[in-house]
């Protein structure tokens, strides 16, 4: 008989490990399927000692060991993605079966496929090869390209990760040609069959595969993988938006230094983050990363000086920029206009107490939008970050007012106002409403394309479905574009601009309400290298990342509730000089608590506050160096 200490795989769990007694002993590595409180889940084994080693232990101990059903079918984790996993547990209050859960991809967690039987040798490194690629997309494929056939000539494969599944068909086309049979593409929107011939395909070792995968399945894995290229290495995609919040990127520069592998960052403009260890030599530099950047399109700023009366109301759209429109259509080319908010408005008020309608599972202001069934108009409250929707609230619980405001400027109520001006054929809106699926999405963007002086109205998400250049490109407020609450906002900015460079042949109009500032103007000159110099200074001046790190906690309940939990929070962080405040426009009934922590990138990780902070309950949120903390 022998005892087996396994690692629960399950997301936010607080189990450290548990031990079962077994006739079969199972290798370190195994993955098992364990009995936890009459349901089955996954496990990791950790150790396996015979019983007669663990006699005195085993007596000694308050509980009863449990069996080990019989396993009929075993998994293996690569000890490289484990290593990967304890590493990365050093920087996330998370264990390591909740950080294998969020790697591992779902059908392995599942036991619906296995990874390569064949271990690969391990490396020492603590610094990763790691190389940044500053360019627009054509040269970053041509790059993507020369090293992809620079593996294949060593027998090696490529791993290649992009944020989304918009990027995948893309991608796939470009690096592909010539090589079609030894590509292997994992999408999670694929169907099980599709997945299941993509594990069979990767299963085939007879030759070097080039794998092209979203983060879903950024931990698939061959033991010739020799490559790892992170395409739009910026994306906030990389992120995951549940516990324990992973950085994918991070955690591919640890599995790059695991096993050896080099890792390629590509992006038109990365992230300030790799530009500065970039700078610093800590990365490395692939060709040469130009001063500026060189557009085909024009770039045009338009300032909106009318102010509304009571005679003349508000105008979203200019004279120029009804004008562009125009010529575009007449000229039978395309225009893209970018909104940067969902729905009719991003936040609902109440004009007589200023309450504000806000989720109960996130705190963040309720988006209002509108839905037409069986020629019914119906209005909704939707909260991007927590994805819950309900009927918009016709009175204020606060004070049963009547009188609730709309503010800000949504999608839908710019396509109201493109109604006015132009012929609704010729619009194709897409946000979450219209593009609910890939196919459905796929669809909206062939019909703008296919019409001949179309306009495409759509948010961020419509971006990676532009795959063929458009002629007119629109951010219809750059006011609300910037106004993010995010210390990355001037950033997000930036890149937004570049890519609509990018991706326009003609001209990219850019309307505001407030003064040309130095981010404008050097979209309109492409410089990227002066836009780093003044966004590292001020990150330096506020200490924020790279030269910090940010441990940021979020509690959020009724005022009463929350004062004993921020006060034992306090007590707990105080070697940590936790900064307390509260979200903006916070209600009494739901106020949200937001608490921060700089830890100097010299100190970094911090193994004690790890273990704080590994301690507190369920119902406080810790993300690292999170987007937003405000």
């Amino acid at each position: 008989m022998f005892v087996i200490e396994v690692i629960p795989l399950a997301r936010g769990t607080h189990s450290g490990t548990l031990t079962y007694y077994s006739s079969v002993a199972y290798p370190i590595g195994s993955l098992l399927s364990i009995p936890v409180r009459q349901k089955e889940i996954r496990a990791l084994v950790t150790k396996v000692e015979p019983l007669s080693a663990a006699k005195t232990a085993v007596r000694a101990a308050t509980f009863t060991l449990r069996r080990l059903p019989e396993q009929s079918n075993v998994g293996t984790v690569p000890s490289s993605l484990v290593k990967t996993a304890l590493a990365l547990s050093r920087e996330l209050p998370a264990t390591l079966g909740s950080i294998l859960y969020s790697l591992l991809p779902v059908e392995i967690r599942e036991n619906r496929a296995v990874y390569d039987s064949v271990e690969h040798p391990t490396a020492a490194s603590e610094i990763p090869e790691v190389t940044v690629l500053t360019a627009p997309l054509q040269d970053r494929l041509d790059t993507y390209r020369r090293r992809i056939r620079e593996a294949f000539a060593h027998r090696g494969s490529v791993l290649v990760v992009v944020p989304t599944s918009a990027y995948l068909e893309r991608l796939s086309d470009s690096l592909s040609y010539g090589i079609s049979e030894r590509v292997v593409i994992f999408s999670p929107a694929f169907s099980v069959k599709k997945i299941a011939r993509a594990y069979q395909e990767l299963s085939d070792l007879s030759t070097s595969k080039l794998i092209i995968t979203t983060p879903a399945h950024a931990f698939v894995d061959r033991h010739d993988i020799i490559e790892i290229i992170i395409d739009q290495s910026r994306s906030p995609h990389y992120k995951t938006r549940v516990r324990p919040y992973i950085d994918i990127r991070e955690a591919l520069k640890k599995l790059a230094a695991q096993t050896g592998r080099r890792l390629l960052l590509g992006d038109i403009l990365p992230s300030p983050e790799d530009e500065w260890k970039r700078r610093n030599e800590i990365y490395e530099t692939e060709g040469e990363t130009p001063r500026r950047l060189n557009f085909d399109s024009r770039f045009k700023v338009v300032k909106q000086k009318d102010k509304p009366t009571g005679d003349t109301p508000f105008r979203l759209f200019s004279t120029e920029l009804e004008t562009a429109i125009e010529k575009t259509i007449a000229n039978k080319g395309r225009a893209f206009l970018y909104s940067a908010r969902r729905g009719l408005a991003p936040v609902v008020a109440c004009a007589d107490c200023g309450y504000i309608f806000r989720c109960p599972d996130s705190g963040t202001p309720y988006s209002l939008f509108r839905t037409t069934e069986n020629n019914e108009e119906k209005r909704w409250f939707l909260s991007s970050t927590s994805g819950r929707r309900i009927k918009a609230a016709e009175t204020c619980p606060m004070c049963s007012s009547w009188r609730l405001r709309e503010r800000g400027i949504g999608i839908q109520q710019i396509y109201d106002e493109l109604l006015q001006s132009f012929d609704a054929d010729r619009i194709v809106l897409f946000d979450h409403t219209t593009a609910k699926t890939p196919r459905r999405a796929a669809e909206l963007v062939y019909d703008f394309y296919d019409k001949k002086g179309g306009i495409l109205l759509g948010t961020a998400m419509a971006l990676p479905f532009l795959e063929e250049p458009v002629d007119l490109s629109v951010i219809v407020s750059a006011d609300a574009a910037r106004a993010i609450p995010t210390w990355r906002a001037d950033e997000e900015f930036f890149a937004l601009l570049l890519a609509l460079r990018e991706i326009t042949t003609d001209t990219v109009m850019v309307q505001t309400r407030t003064e040309v500032d130095d981010i404008l103007e050097y979209a309109k000159t492409g410089q990227i290298e002066p836009f780093f110099n003044d966004e590292l200074e001020l990150r330096k001046a506020l200490n924020y990342p790279p030269f910090s790190n940010f441990v940021h906690l979020t509690i959020s309940g009724p005022t009463e509730t929350l004062r004993p939990l921020e006060a034992e929070l306090v007590n707990l962080l105080q070697n940590w000089s936790i900064a307390f405040y509260s979200a903006p426009e916070s209600q009494r009934s739901q106020t949200v608590r937001y608490g921060l922590i700089k830890i100097s990138a010299d100190s970094w990780p911090d193994a004690r506050l790890m273990d704080v902070l590994r301690t507190l309950p369920p119902n406080v949120r810790i993300e690292i160096n999170p987007a937003k903390i405000v």
